[in-house]
């Protein structure tokens, strides 16, 4: 057991370090498009909300980890514990919104030029503020929950029928947490799924224009090395790179709530997926910043 916590220190330590300067640079790189008077697209101002809700939810959700597996000392009072972990649920569900918002709007971008696609996407950039604005508001309202139902951590022993969230806890067992956080599970698979899907598309969508290209014009590059071809890999990198983490951190979640044994391991487990994506994201993104994705207004 010792050493299964040596690991998790180290693991948790370099995974928000990782992550925080990842997203922080990212971030900058994109403020300095932003700074430079050029015109803004909407996808810069969606991938900068994007990133800053990495970093949020890598600050609330890894720092009580680091916390609790570092055995550090803490003074946090009762309402304190319970706003810190309502944030830490609402900046997760804004992570997941704010992914599945920029998988959409890159789908309503790549789609074909059709009346009803024109028109649609003529009206997608007047939409970024509103819809990010309303990531925010479904979060909040959504993990109210969490300060009404949550108990101070200091309050309850290490129970395998209290389910750690943050400073504060969730007894597994009264009826509201359970539908509470089956309600929850959906949620967030909501998001999960819609990606996948939208990354599919774009996938698709990227897949017929090599198709067409390959048919009309004579090229030396090979249709594996070919542009529509890489940036096509790196859509499903991401997209299965936050499919799996989040989902499989989804599992963890509904075992728990189903069995109502908050297993120490499990948690740790289901934890650090949750925390993946944010810490890779940055460095995927980057990765996809090409050429063709420029030209094709991707990024």
């Amino acid at each position: 057991m010792t050493f299964h916590f040596e690991v998790l220190k180290i693991l948790y330590l370099n995974q928000i370090i990782i992550g925080i300067l990842g997203n922080s640079f990212l971030i900058f790189l994109f403020s300095f498009k932003v700074g430079t008077g050029q015109k803004t697209k909407p996808i810069i101002l969606m991938l900068i909300h994007l990133l800053f809700a990495n970093i949020i939810f890598l600050l609330f959700r890894g720092i009580p980890k680091i916390i609790e597996i570092w055995k550090l000392n803490y003074f946090v009072d009762y309402t304190a514990s319970k706003i810190l972990s309502y944030l830490q649920r609402v900046t997760r569900g804004l992570s997941l919104c704010s992914t599945c918002l920029v998988s959409v709007f890159q789908a309503i971008t790549i789609s074909p030029s059709t009346p009803m696609w024109a028109e649609l996407k003529a009206r997608v950039p007047k939409c970024v503020l509103p819809c990010c604005l309303l990531c925010w508001i479904c979060n909040l309202l959504m993990d109210i929950v969490v300060p009404l139902y949550g108990t101070s951590s200091s309050n309850t022993t290490d129970s395998k029928e209290s389910w750690q969230i943050g400073f504060s806890a969730l007894d597994l067992h009264p009826i509201k947490t359970l539908i509470f956080l089956l309600w929850k599970f959906v949620y967030d698979s909501t998001f999960v799924c819609l990606t996948a899907i939208t990354s599919g598309y774009k996938a698709f969508v990227l897949y017929r224009h090599n198709q067409r290209m390959q048919s009309i014009q004579v090229t030396s590059l090979s249709h594996s090395s070919s542009p529509e071809a890489q940036v096509t890999k790196k859509i499903l990198l991401l997209a299965s790179t936050f499919v799996i983490f989040n989902f499989t951190s989804s599992i963890f979640m509904i075992y728990m709530t189903l069995t109502k044994v908050a297993s120490p391991v499990v948690l740790n487990i289901s934890a650090f997926l949750s925390l993946c994506f944010p810490t890779v994201c940055p460095f995927i993104l980057l990765n996809s910043n090409s050429r063709f994705t420029r030209s094709y207004r991707i990024y």
